[in-house]
């Protein structure tokens, strides 16, 4: 084997000084993260193995030899580990920081909207314990929105970090064409990270009848 080869070899199995975080893991919610793979030169077609060479992963997660950090957290904590990924020609390590946070708080103000007036449009205030979380908006009752009933957030997500801002608008319509008598509608506001959805009422008011 000449020179160069040899040299290009051990460079191959130098293991790697770097370090990265994976994204936050939440208690109590399945997780599954694929660790990226930085090549192999010389070993195209070859399924890298991926093995935890130091540190601990929290309780309740494992690292599949494919490189997929998988399972449910039960309890929140931090920590970093070693991961050694191999090939017939070549092998790296990498430093991985791992946290497990506890879900976030969704809070929707207020809890119950009147759409009335000429306008029949009201504002709420998304808002939660995290920065930029995106939520959805759904019927409580399940399947699609009250056909009277108009939905649309600005953003579809909280406040990013540093903003002034206290929440996200969520914008609610009533279309009064549609709207029977009395209309109600019970909505969940959440978030696929979140601890609980938010329940909030929304009640469709006719306009008053103008005096005679």
């Amino acid at each position: 084997m000449g020179t160069v080869a040899v040299l290009w070899l051990l460079l191959l199995t130098i293991p790697l000084a770097a370090w990265a975080a994976a994204p936050p893991m939440i208690i109590h919610r399945p997780y599954t993260h694929q660790l990226p793979f930085p090549g192999a030169s010389g070993c195209t077609g070859y399924q890298p193995r991926f093995r935890l060479a130091g540190g601990e992963l929290p309780e309740g997660v494992g690292l599949t030899p494919d490189g997929r950090l998988m399972g449910e957290a039960v309890r929140i904590a931090a920590g970093v580990i070693t991961v050694r990924v191999e090939t017939p020609c070549s092998a790296s390590e990498m430093e991985w920081n791992w946290t497990v946070r506890g879900a976030p708080l969704l809070a929707v103000e207020p809890s119950e909207i009147v759409l009335a007036g000429k306008g029949r449009e009201a504002g709420a205030l998304v808002s939660s314990s995290w920065p930029d979380l995106a939520y959805t908006v759904s019927n409580a009752a399940g399947g699609p929105l009250p056909p009277w009933l108009r939905v649309r957030p600005r953003r579809g997500r909280t406040p990013a970090g540093g903003s002034a801002l206290t929440g996200d608008r969520l914008v609610l319509t009533a279309l009064p064409e549609l709207a029977p008598p009395g209309a109600r509608a019970e909505l969940l506001v959440h978030a696929w990270q979140g601890s609980e959805p938010v329940r909030i009422t929304v009640r469709f008011a006719p306009a008053a009848e103008p005096e005679p």
